[in-house]
Protein backbone atom coordinates (compact mmCIF):
# COMPACT_ATOMS: atom_id res chain seq x y z
CA UNK A 1 0.00 0.00 0.00
CA UNK A 2 1.52 3.50 -0.68
CA UNK A 3 1.33 6.06 1.83
CA UNK A 4 -1.84 7.62 2.61
CA UNK A 5 -1.76 11.42 3.30
CA UNK A 6 -4.48 13.03 5.36
CA UNK A 7 -6.11 15.67 3.68
CA UNK A 8 -5.73 19.57 5.98
CA UNK A 9 -7.87 21.58 4.11
CA UNK A 10 -6.92 25.16 2.57
CA UNK A 11 -7.14 26.50 6.16
CA UNK A 12 -8.35 25.74 9.76
CA UNK A 13 -12.17 24.22 9.21
CA UNK A 14 -13.18 25.64 5.86
CA UNK A 15 -14.91 22.44 4.96
CA UNK A 16 -12.24 21.19 2.45
CA UNK A 17 -10.15 18.16 4.86
CA UNK A 18 -11.19 15.22 5.41
CA UNK A 19 -13.81 14.29 7.86
CA UNK A 20 -12.48 12.50 10.92
CA UNK A 21 -13.71 9.06 9.90
CA UNK A 22 -11.80 9.35 6.47
CA UNK A 23 -8.91 10.61 8.44
CA UNK A 24 -9.00 8.19 10.64
CA UNK A 25 -9.00 5.59 8.98
CA UNK A 26 -6.04 6.86 6.68
CA UNK A 27 -3.75 6.60 9.85
CA UNK A 28 -5.29 3.45 11.17
CA UNK A 29 -3.96 1.79 7.03
CA UNK A 30 -0.85 3.88 7.61
CA UNK A 31 0.00 1.92 10.88
CA UNK A 32 -1.30 -1.11 10.14
CA UNK A 33 1.46 -1.30 7.18
CA UNK A 34 3.80 -0.64 9.15
CA UNK A 35 2.96 -2.62 11.74
CA UNK A 36 2.76 -5.98 9.37
CA UNK A 37 6.19 -4.86 7.75
CA UNK A 38 7.82 -4.56 11.19
CA UNK A 39 5.93 -6.93 13.15
CA UNK A 40 3.08 -9.28 13.49
CA UNK A 41 0.76 -6.83 12.13
CA UNK A 42 0.08 -6.08 15.91
CA UNK A 43 2.82 -5.94 17.68
CA UNK A 44 6.52 -4.34 16.65
CA UNK A 45 8.88 -7.52 16.56
CA UNK A 46 11.68 -6.59 14.10
CA UNK A 47 14.57 -5.77 16.61
CA UNK A 48 14.68 -2.20 15.56
CA UNK A 49 15.27 0.72 18.43
CA UNK A 50 16.73 4.09 17.98
CA UNK A 51 18.52 7.31 19.86
CA UNK A 52 18.93 10.45 18.79
CA UNK A 53 22.57 9.13 17.41
CA UNK A 54 22.55 5.44 16.85
CA UNK A 55 19.92 2.81 14.80
CA UNK A 56 19.87 -0.75 16.21
CA UNK A 57 18.49 -3.94 14.46
CA UNK A 58 18.34 -7.01 16.67
CA UNK A 59 19.04 -10.20 14.08
CA UNK A 60 17.69 -8.39 11.30
CA UNK A 61 17.51 -10.62 8.65
CA UNK A 62 17.99 -8.47 5.24
CA UNK A 63 17.19 -9.34 1.76
CA UNK A 64 19.45 -8.51 -1.28
CA UNK A 65 22.63 -5.81 -0.33
CA UNK A 66 23.71 -2.86 1.77
CA UNK A 67 24.43 -0.24 -0.24
CA UNK A 68 26.46 2.83 1.68
CA UNK A 69 26.65 6.15 0.44
CA UNK A 70 29.78 7.75 1.66
CA UNK A 71 30.84 10.88 3.08
CA UNK A 72 29.65 12.22 -0.22
CA UNK A 73 26.89 12.32 -1.49
CA UNK A 74 27.21 11.72 -4.79
CA UNK A 75 27.13 9.14 -7.60
CA UNK A 76 29.15 6.52 -5.81
CA UNK A 77 28.37 3.82 -3.38
CA UNK A 78 29.89 0.78 -1.83
CA UNK A 79 26.94 -1.80 -2.74
CA UNK A 80 27.42 -4.69 0.03
CA UNK A 81 26.14 -8.04 -1.06
CA UNK A 82 26.12 -12.09 -1.06
CA UNK A 83 26.47 -15.08 -2.98
CA UNK A 84 23.19 -16.85 -3.02
CA UNK A 85 23.80 -19.45 -0.25
CA UNK A 86 23.54 -22.89 -0.15
CA UNK A 87 23.38 -23.83 3.41
CA UNK A 88 23.26 -21.28 6.19
CA UNK A 89 26.31 -19.49 6.72
CA UNK A 90 28.08 -17.66 9.76
CA UNK A 91 30.67 -14.73 9.24
CA UNK A 92 32.32 -13.70 12.68
CA UNK A 93 33.74 -10.43 12.66
CA UNK A 94 36.72 -10.63 15.15
CA UNK A 95 37.03 -8.34 18.34
CA UNK A 96 39.63 -5.69 16.73
CA UNK A 97 39.98 -2.49 15.11
CA UNK A 98 41.01 -2.89 11.66
CA UNK A 99 40.18 -2.89 7.69
CA UNK A 100 38.61 -5.48 5.97
CA UNK A 101 40.16 -7.69 3.35
CA UNK A 102 39.32 -8.75 0.25
CA UNK A 103 40.11 -11.84 -2.00
CA UNK A 104 41.82 -10.42 -4.85
CA UNK A 105 44.36 -8.09 -2.66
CA UNK A 106 45.32 -7.78 0.88
CA UNK A 107 46.47 -4.80 2.46
CA UNK A 108 48.51 -4.91 5.56
CA UNK A 109 48.99 -2.19 7.34
CA UNK A 110 53.33 -1.82 8.07
CA UNK A 111 53.90 -4.44 10.85
CA UNK A 112 49.93 -5.81 10.17
CA UNK A 113 49.99 -9.99 11.12
CA UNK A 114 48.10 -12.66 10.67
CA UNK A 115 47.07 -14.49 13.59
CA UNK A 116 45.53 -17.49 14.73
CA UNK A 117 42.47 -17.85 17.12
CA UNK A 118 44.13 -17.01 20.13
CA UNK A 119 45.18 -13.70 18.84
CA UNK A 120 49.14 -15.10 18.34
CA UNK A 121 50.88 -13.96 14.87
CA UNK A 122 51.51 -16.53 12.14
CA UNK A 123 52.72 -13.79 10.29
CA UNK A 124 54.37 -10.15 10.53
CA UNK A 125 54.12 -7.91 7.55
CA UNK A 126 57.04 -5.38 7.31
CA UNK A 127 56.74 -2.52 4.93
CA UNK A 128 59.71 -0.99 2.68
CA UNK A 129 58.92 2.33 1.23
CA UNK A 130 58.88 2.69 -2.60
CA UNK A 131 58.88 -1.32 -2.71
CA UNK A 132 59.61 -2.62 -6.16
CA UNK A 133 60.24 -6.35 -5.51
CA UNK A 134 58.44 -8.93 -3.65
CA UNK A 135 57.62 -13.18 -2.86
CA UNK A 136 55.46 -14.89 -4.97
CA UNK A 137 54.14 -18.19 -3.37
CA UNK A 138 52.97 -21.00 -5.55
CA UNK A 139 51.00 -24.21 -4.73
CA UNK A 140 51.41 -27.10 -7.58
CA UNK A 141 49.54 -29.86 -9.10
CA UNK A 142 50.61 -33.68 -8.90
CA UNK A 143 54.16 -34.32 -9.24
CA UNK A 144 55.84 -32.52 -5.99
CA UNK A 145 59.19 -32.08 -7.98
CA UNK A 146 61.32 -29.22 -8.61
CA UNK A 147 64.34 -31.32 -10.66
CA UNK A 148 62.92 -32.69 -13.50
CA UNK A 149 62.53 -29.45 -15.90
CA UNK A 150 58.92 -28.44 -15.16
CA UNK A 151 58.58 -27.47 -11.92
CA UNK A 152 55.50 -29.41 -10.44
CA UNK A 153 56.36 -28.85 -6.25
CA UNK A 154 54.77 -25.51 -4.44
CA UNK A 155 57.12 -22.44 -4.62
CA UNK A 156 58.51 -19.63 -2.97
CA UNK A 157 60.40 -17.20 -5.45
CA UNK A 158 61.51 -13.59 -5.69
CA UNK A 159 59.45 -11.32 -7.91
CA UNK A 160 59.07 -7.81 -8.92
CA UNK A 161 60.77 -4.81 -11.07
CA UNK A 162 64.48 -5.83 -10.56
CA UNK A 163 66.32 -7.60 -13.34
CA UNK A 164 68.62 -9.98 -10.21
CA UNK A 165 66.75 -10.43 -6.38
CA UNK A 166 68.00 -12.24 -3.97
CA UNK A 167 66.00 -14.35 -1.78
CA UNK A 168 66.81 -13.96 2.33
CA UNK A 169 66.49 -15.90 4.57
CA UNK A 170 67.33 -14.53 8.84
CA UNK A 171 67.54 -16.40 11.75
CA UNK A 172 67.18 -14.49 15.25
CA UNK A 173 70.24 -13.59 17.52
CA UNK A 174 72.19 -16.57 17.14
CA UNK A 175 69.58 -19.27 15.19
CA UNK A 176 70.17 -21.24 12.02
CA UNK A 177 68.06 -21.76 9.38
CA UNK A 178 67.69 -25.86 9.71
CA UNK A 179 66.45 -28.08 7.28
CA UNK A 180 64.77 -30.63 9.22
CA UNK A 181 63.95 -34.16 7.94
CA UNK A 182 60.30 -35.78 8.07
CA UNK A 183 62.20 -38.98 9.40
CA UNK A 184 63.13 -42.15 7.57
CA UNK A 185 66.24 -44.21 6.85
CA UNK A 186 68.60 -42.17 4.55
CA UNK A 187 65.98 -39.21 4.61
CA UNK A 188 68.38 -36.53 6.83
CA UNK A 189 67.75 -32.71 5.94
CA UNK A 190 69.13 -32.04 2.73
CA UNK A 191 69.26 -28.92 0.03
CA UNK A 192 69.47 -29.92 -3.91
CA UNK A 193 71.19 -27.50 -5.92
CA UNK A 194 70.03 -27.60 -9.70
CA UNK A 195 72.06 -27.68 -12.72
CA UNK A 196 70.99 -24.36 -15.20
CA UNK A 197 68.15 -26.14 -17.11
CA UNK A 198 66.77 -27.95 -13.58
CA UNK A 199 67.13 -31.35 -14.48
CA UNK A 200 69.91 -32.51 -12.59
CA UNK A 201 70.62 -31.36 -9.21
CA UNK A 202 73.37 -31.97 -6.45
CA UNK A 203 72.57 -33.11 -2.93
CA UNK A 204 74.19 -31.45 0.32
CA UNK A 205 72.51 -33.75 3.32
CA UNK A 206 73.53 -34.71 6.69
CA UNK A 207 75.02 -37.17 8.53
CA UNK A 208 72.52 -39.89 9.51
CA UNK A 209 71.41 -40.40 13.47
CA UNK A 210 73.58 -43.05 14.02
CA UNK A 211 76.79 -40.59 13.41
CA UNK A 212 75.88 -38.60 16.12
CA UNK A 213 77.26 -35.67 14.73
CA UNK A 214 76.65 -32.05 14.99
CA UNK A 215 79.74 -30.36 14.18
CA UNK A 216 80.50 -27.01 12.36
CA UNK A 217 81.90 -26.76 8.52
CA UNK A 218 83.58 -23.41 6.58
CA UNK A 219 83.93 -22.85 3.41
CA UNK A 220 87.20 -22.38 1.81
CA UNK A 221 88.70 -18.81 2.06
CA UNK A 222 89.12 -18.22 -1.47
CA UNK A 223 85.59 -18.97 -3.24
CA UNK A 224 86.46 -18.27 -7.28
CA UNK A 225 85.95 -15.41 -9.16
CA UNK A 226 82.41 -15.91 -10.75
CA UNK A 227 79.95 -18.04 -11.05
CA UNK A 228 81.48 -19.39 -14.40
CA UNK A 229 85.12 -19.60 -12.50
CA UNK A 230 84.02 -21.27 -8.95
CA UNK A 231 86.47 -23.15 -7.01
CA UNK A 232 85.64 -26.76 -6.26
CA UNK A 233 85.21 -28.66 -2.67
CA UNK A 234 87.26 -31.33 -1.97
CA UNK A 235 85.61 -34.42 -1.07
CA UNK A 236 86.27 -36.33 1.56
CA UNK A 237 85.84 -39.91 0.13
CA UNK A 238 87.99 -38.89 -3.39
CA UNK A 239 90.30 -36.08 -3.70
CA UNK A 240 89.10 -34.63 -7.81
CA UNK A 241 90.65 -31.59 -8.74
CA UNK A 242 89.76 -28.96 -10.86
CA UNK A 243 91.99 -28.75 -14.36
CA UNK A 244 93.04 -26.07 -16.37
CA UNK A 245 93.91 -27.57 -19.89
CA UNK A 246 96.62 -24.80 -20.84
CA UNK A 247 97.74 -25.06 -24.55
CA UNK A 248 101.26 -23.09 -25.38
CA UNK A 249 102.13 -19.83 -23.99
CA UNK A 250 99.18 -17.88 -20.86
CA UNK A 251 98.73 -17.51 -17.48
CA UNK A 252 98.44 -20.62 -14.75
CA UNK A 253 94.94 -20.47 -12.94
CA UNK A 254 94.28 -19.63 -9.75
CA UNK A 255 91.50 -20.80 -10.00
CA UNK A 256 91.72 -24.41 -10.35
CA UNK A 257 93.91 -26.62 -7.94
CA UNK A 258 95.43 -28.73 -11.29
CA UNK A 259 96.89 -27.01 -14.92
CA UNK A 260 97.68 -29.78 -17.85
CA UNK A 261 100.12 -28.25 -19.45
CA UNK A 262 100.74 -28.83 -23.89
CA UNK A 263 103.33 -26.69 -25.59
CA UNK A 264 103.53 -25.84 -29.42
CA UNK A 265 107.27 -25.29 -29.13
CA UNK A 266 109.37 -23.53 -26.72
CA UNK A 267 107.16 -21.50 -24.94
CA UNK A 268 106.57 -19.38 -21.45
CA UNK A 269 104.47 -19.40 -18.99
CA UNK A 270 103.33 -17.16 -16.13
CA UNK A 271 102.00 -17.83 -12.38
CA UNK A 272 100.60 -14.73 -10.27
CA UNK A 273 100.71 -15.07 -6.48
CA UNK A 274 98.43 -17.04 -4.68
CA UNK A 275 96.56 -16.92 -1.19
CA UNK A 276 98.27 -18.04 2.01
CA UNK A 277 98.13 -21.86 2.00
CA UNK A 278 97.02 -22.46 -1.76
CA UNK A 279 98.34 -25.96 -3.46
CA UNK A 280 98.55 -25.84 -7.17
CA UNK A 281 99.46 -28.84 -9.11
CA UNK A 282 101.25 -28.99 -12.75
CA UNK A 283 101.77 -31.70 -15.68
CA UNK A 284 103.31 -31.80 -18.84
CA UNK A 285 100.27 -33.55 -20.74
CA UNK A 286 101.58 -32.98 -24.37
CA UNK A 287 105.27 -31.93 -25.34
CA UNK A 288 105.77 -29.67 -28.07
CA UNK A 289 108.89 -27.61 -26.78
CA UNK A 290 109.69 -26.80 -23.62
CA UNK A 291 107.60 -25.01 -21.21
CA UNK A 292 109.16 -22.04 -18.92
CA UNK A 293 107.20 -21.29 -16.07
CA UNK A 294 108.24 -18.09 -14.02
CA UNK A 295 105.72 -18.02 -10.88
CA UNK A 296 105.86 -14.36 -9.92
CA UNK A 297 106.89 -14.88 -6.44
CA UNK A 298 109.08 -17.97 -6.33
CA UNK A 299 111.30 -19.51 -2.97
CA UNK A 300 113.27 -22.23 -4.57
CA UNK A 301 114.48 -20.22 -7.84
CA UNK A 302 113.18 -18.10 -10.99
CA UNK A 303 111.90 -20.67 -13.59
CA UNK A 304 110.36 -23.77 -13.25
CA UNK A 305 111.09 -25.72 -16.68
CA UNK A 306 109.21 -28.47 -18.38
CA UNK A 307 110.73 -30.57 -20.50
CA UNK A 308 109.52 -34.12 -20.98
CA UNK A 309 105.56 -35.33 -21.10
CA UNK A 310 105.06 -36.32 -17.64
CA UNK A 311 107.43 -33.64 -15.53
CA UNK A 312 105.25 -32.18 -12.90
CA UNK A 313 105.40 -29.85 -9.89
CA UNK A 314 103.62 -29.75 -6.37
CA UNK A 315 103.81 -25.88 -4.87
CA UNK A 316 102.15 -23.88 -2.28
CA UNK A 317 101.95 -20.45 -1.47
CA UNK A 318 103.09 -18.53 0.97
CA UNK A 319 102.93 -14.81 1.29
CA UNK A 320 106.12 -14.90 3.53
CA UNK A 321 107.82 -16.51 0.34
CA UNK A 322 105.75 -17.07 -2.33
CA UNK A 323 105.45 -20.11 -4.22
CA UNK A 324 107.31 -23.16 -2.81
CA UNK A 325 108.27 -26.36 -4.11
CA UNK A 326 106.56 -29.48 -2.34
CA UNK A 327 107.46 -31.96 -4.58
CA UNK A 328 109.52 -32.23 -8.19
CA UNK A 329 109.32 -34.92 -11.16
CA UNK A 330 111.72 -34.08 -13.79
CA UNK A 331 111.07 -30.09 -13.94
CA UNK A 332 114.01 -28.02 -14.17
CA UNK A 333 114.78 -25.30 -11.50
CA UNK A 334 116.79 -22.44 -12.05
Amino acid sequence: MAYQSLGLGSSANDGTGDDLRTGGDKINDNFVEIYTKLGTGTALTSGISADATTVTLTSPEISGSIIFEGATADANETTLAVTDPTADRTITLPDATGTVLLDSKIEFANGGSIDDDSQNEYIIFSKVASAVNELTIANSATGGNASTGALTAPSLSASGGDTNIDLTLIPKGTGHVAIRSVGGTNNQGAIRLNCEQNTHGQTLMAQPHSAGDSGFFMLPLDGGSARATPNVLLSGAKTVATVQALSGAGAISLNTLHTALTTTGAQAQTLANGVNGQIKTITMVADGGDGTLTPATFANGSTITFNDVGDSVMLIYNTTGGWALISNTGCTIA
